[in-house]
């Protein structure tokens, strides 16, 4: 019979639980990491399909300079594994008052961003401009102790101690706060938004995997069998079993594992409400998960190219009318997509040659949609057409050139990563949203009220985006599983 007890069960390989299951294997607990899918990665997956490697969906991780993900590579002796790459350059395209879609400026190799470029680029008038780079200056260099003191405002409380043009404001959103948190901007706490982009601008963003993150998170995985751990694909977790208000183990249909300590990467709404259980909490408890706000979703589409149409690898599309705001959000969530939207591309042979046959592309899409995987046919083609329109306003003779495309949605999203347990929620394109009262200061601990159990990835124990602030959790949370694991060896 296979081995059923161990030092730390970690539920999901996605990068928060991979990083954390790799990072406990190597400082010596006997791990085990259970998956659901056949392979590591979660949201960041890698597919492929006819010749070509792809992640799931859009990821484009920051920052470039220190990230953490190489951070986690080394300490697990595995950096030869994988190639990192940052490419340097974006397709970035902004919508002028002509109505012409124009390409940002391009720095040289290892120069700053000329910041007079970037105005010419966006049509600031002279007269706005020192007030424009004061925001941009004040950004970047606000210390650790001054952005602290933003914990209790959002981002557009923040950037109305600016007079700055709507352009400004629409670059800032658009391709960079929108894509980085996936909420509006009068709801994104300033204090993550500030330390984040301070991050961007500092270090650069732009880091990709060649063969698709989802071959970094594998690594990670590695690291577990490597170190004495297992790694379990297609196992799907039932139940995280729990006894006078302690971990025990989980319930699988591989059958029941056992641990003192369970780090469930599955998402803080589904632990507690579904793979727990509500009756195991204390109310108050319960109801404070249940009203935590999940970050927007994400779809789009993928489009098959029999010929290149660029040589970015990826890019956004945004204009003046782009970035959401609280009500326009709730509007377009009612009536569906508005007139203009930002769109994120990404095209991986463009970075990783291995990506596609020769002479051919994929190109895909994202942007921001409903978080619900139950998106009726009708809802989710009003988004893929809309994506599709703003695509083609930068990208004309794409259509010539689609072999096959094909549109990924919410579902797909929450089939690959989280289960539905409350309404709306399961499809978020990141996990619990980076709003005020739940951001920065006020993010949800890691470590649950019940003795042994933990929580890791983008809902807890890190910041940042997407999969960097998953990996930021694994760090944290391996930390604190390791105290608590060498405590109880020295308790008993």
């Amino acid at each position: 019979m296979a081995e059923s007890r161990y030092d730390v069960i970690v539920v999901g390989a996605g990068f928060g639980g991979s990083a954390c299951a790799g990072l406990l294997a190597k400082r010596g607990l006997k791990v085990l990491l259970l998956e659901k899918n056949a392979r590591a990665g979660g949201k960041a997956m890698t597919l492929s399909k006819k010749g070509f490697t792809y992640t799931a969906w859009v990821v484009i991780s920051a920052p470039t300079q220190g990230t953490l993900l190489e951070v986690v590579l080394k300490e697990l002796g595995m950096e030869n594994k994988v190639e990192l790459v940052a490419p340097g350059v974006n397709g970035s395209t902004y919508k002028t008052s002509s109505g012409k879609w124009l390409i940002g400026p391009q720095p040289a190799p290892g120069e700053v961003m000329d910041p007079n470029k970037m105005f010419d680029w966006l049509e600031v008038k002279e007269a706005n401009r020192e007030e424009s780079l004061r925001l941009m200056t004040e950004l970047t260099m606000m210390s650790p102790q001054e952005i602290a003191t933003l914990n209790d405002i959002t981002f557009a409380d923040w950037l109305g101690h600016y007079k700055v043009p709507k352009s400004v404001l629409a670059f800032l959103l658009g391709p960079v706060a929108d894509g980085c948190f996936m909420v509006p901007y009068d709801t994104l706490s300033a204090a993550e938004a500030v330390r984040t982009l301070q991050d961007i601008f500092l270090r650069s963003g732009g880091v990709f995997c060649k063969g698709g993150f989802g071959k970094l998170a594998g690594t990670y995985a590695e690291a577990v069998t490597e170190n004495g751990g297992k790694v379990i694909m297609r196992a799907r977790v039932e139940k995280i079993m729990v006894s006078r208000g302690r971990v025990t183990g989980v319930a699988t249909d591989k059958g029941i594992f056992q641990a003192p300590v369970v780090v469930s990467n599955a998402g803080l709404q589904p632990t507690v409400l579904k793979l727990v259980g509500e009756e195991h909490f204390d109310k108050g408890y319960v109801n404070y998960v249940k009203d935590l706000v999940p970050s927007w979703g994400m779809m789009g589409t993928r489009y098959f190219l029999s010929k290149k149409v660029t040589d970015f690898p990826y890019g956004t599309i945004f204009s003046n009318d782009s970035p959401y705001s609280i009500e326009k959000w709730l509007k377009a969530k009612a009536e569906g997509p508005p007139k203009e939207i930002t769109v994120w591309y990404e095209v991986p042979v463009n970075y990783d040659p291995k990506a596609a046959p020769k002479g051919k592309q994929m190109l895909m899409t994202g942007f921001w949609c409903p978080a619900d995987p139950q998106l009726s046919a009708k809802e989710k083609k009003a988004w893929w057409d809309k994506g599709e329109e703003m695509l083609l306003k930068v990208f004309p003779d794409l259509p010539k050139y689609i072999e096959f495309k094909e549109g990924y949605s919410t579902r797909d999203v929450s089939n690959l990563t989280r289960d539905q347990v409350l309404p709306g929620q399961g499809g978020e394109c990141i996990g619990l949203g980076q709003v005020v009262d739940q951001a920065g200061a006020y993010k949800p601990s890691a470590k649950s009220p019940i003795q042994g159990l933990y929580y890791v990835g983008c809902d807890a124990g890190g910041y940042g985006v997407g999969i960097h602030q998953a990996v930021d959790s694994a760090i944290n949370v391996a930390g604190m599983v390791q105290k608590y694991h060498l405590m109880h060896q020295a308790m008993q």
